[in-house]
């Protein structure tokens, strides 16, 4: 390999010449016999020997120092490679090389690390890695989300807020797959877990993946009712729009008509306009518009709920807003007509019963999220209704559409939040928002 241009071959060299040649000197005054001339050639070989060893010191404390760096992880030195000013500049050249290789690679290394942590941020799955001991090296925002958690770094700290999971992440092994129920200040969650396993710089680590079923399943149904809805109030209203207006049209005819012709047709037209009534109900429930989202106080939107939703003036209901100025962005129209459903519900819950009360309490989670929750001591909800309460069009109210929680969760879905029965006692039934 040739020298690159402008380096020189440096000291070290040029004094291995020089004793190389005072050597061979030397060899030639020894078999000649001219042995005074040897106090000049022997120092010059220990000058020159001397310089050697210096010069290889050098080269080593450079070296040892390039390492040292690489080892801290420091790659912001550079050799000068001036000859003019320094030895030894092909060393310097050489050392300067290497430290720019090893920068290269530890450029492609953070750049690939950066391209799996964006795809892993961009999964719609919860995605932990843990170690052996339950250190968690990695957890997107995903997992976060579902464990309800700021950050996390060790599985232990599932233990009390949902001790299931944390005995099940610490027990799954690689191709296992285990189903959780669980119970935290959310809601009930049921999650799937499944496990790989990886052996990163020769430590064993398990990658784990964590879906909430009960989200997954609840939007599928949600989408799927409103395929359904739309496709069944298209042809309902094209069936009832002819039907109608012929009603309509015979009963303003100008000639008498037989009494009992004439209430049929008016029962046909009445019958007729609602079923256009109920089939608009339906449509508000495939036709909610984009959230236009705003800012604005969590007290405020209690408040005009309240007064929509307040039929009673002895009405008892307590709120608790913590801290009393939490923002929220949201569109406030359409989060407005959660609240009045669920304070509406609530009040239906509690009627007739003289101690009856609706609570009110807003707060802010460990992960920033709003939690804004509408409870009442009207008696629980039978298992069989609670099952079935988030069900579009399922109602057990003789007039009622069956809509109105599902609508609510599918707003609730469209701001990227949550509805969830969350308490569901003789004391106290609980529904909870999730925003953010």
């Amino acid at each position: 390999m040739k020298l690159p241009k402008g380096i020189a071959y440096g000291p070290m060299v040029a004094h291995a010449c020089v004793l190389a040649a005072a050597a061979l000197a030397s060899g030639w005054l020894v078999a000649h016999r001219l042995y005074p001339l040897l106090l000049v050639s022997i120092p010059l070989m220990g000058i020159a020997f001397v310089r050697i060893l210096r010069c290889y010191g050098d080269s080593v404390r450079r070296v040892t120092f390039m390492f040292n760096a690489i080892e801290n992880d420091d790659l912001t030195f550079r050799f000068n490679e001036d000859p003019s000013k320094v030895d030894n500049t092909m060393l310097n050249a050489a050392l300067n090389r290497i430290k720019e290789i090893l920068s290269r690679t530890k450029l492609r290394a953070e750049e690939r690390e950066r391209y799996y942590q964006l795809i892993m941020e961009s999964a719609q799955t919860g995605l932990i890695t843990v170690n052996d001991t339950g250190s968690v090296y990695q957890a997107n925002s995903e997992a976060l989300r579902v464990f309800g958690l700021p950050q996390l770094t060790h599985i232990r700290q599932l233990e009390g807020s949902a001790p299931e999971v944390a005995r099940a992440l610490a027990a799954i092994r690689p191709g296992e797959k285990l189903r959780v129920s669980c119970t935290t200040e959310t809601g009930e969650m049921a999650l799937t877990l499944g496990c790989a396993e990886i052996t990163l710089e020769d430590r064993h680590r398990r990658v784990i993946s964590v879906s909430d079923i009960n989200s997954e399943v609840s939007e599928i149904q949600v989408e799927s009712w409103s395929k359904l809805s739309r496709i069944m109030t298209h042809e309902i209203m094209n069936s009832l729009a002819p039907i109608t207006s012929l009603s309509d049209t015979l009963l303003e005819i100008d000639r008498p008509l037989d009494p009992d012709v004439k209430r049929g047709l008016e029962t046909i037209s009445a019958t007729s306009r609602r079923l256009v009534t109920f089939v608009d109900s339906y449509r508000r429930f495939t036709r909610i518009p984009a959230p236009q989202c705003e800012p604005f106080e969590v007290r405020e939107l209690v408040r005009q709920a309240v007064v929509l939703a307040s039929a009673e003036k002895d009405l008892r209901i307590h709120v608790d807003i913590e801290p009393a100025d939490t923002m929220i962005y949201a569109d406030k129209v359409l989060l407005g007509q959660v609240a009045v459903n669920l304070l509406k519900n609530a009040r239906e819950a509690i009627a007739g019963r003289p101690d009856g009360e609706i609570g009110i309490r807003s707060r802010i989670d460990a992960a920033e999220h709003v939690i804004i929750e509408f409870s009442n001591n009207g008696g629980a909800i039978p298992t069989e209704v609670a099952e079935n309460i988030f069900t579009p069009f399922y109602t057990t109210k003789p007039d009622g559409s069956g809509i109105g929680l599902s609508l609510s969760r599918r707003i609730m879905q469209l701001h990227g939040g949550s509805l969830r029965l969350t308490g569901n006692t003789d004391r106290r039934v609980t529904f909870t928002l999730q925003i953010g």
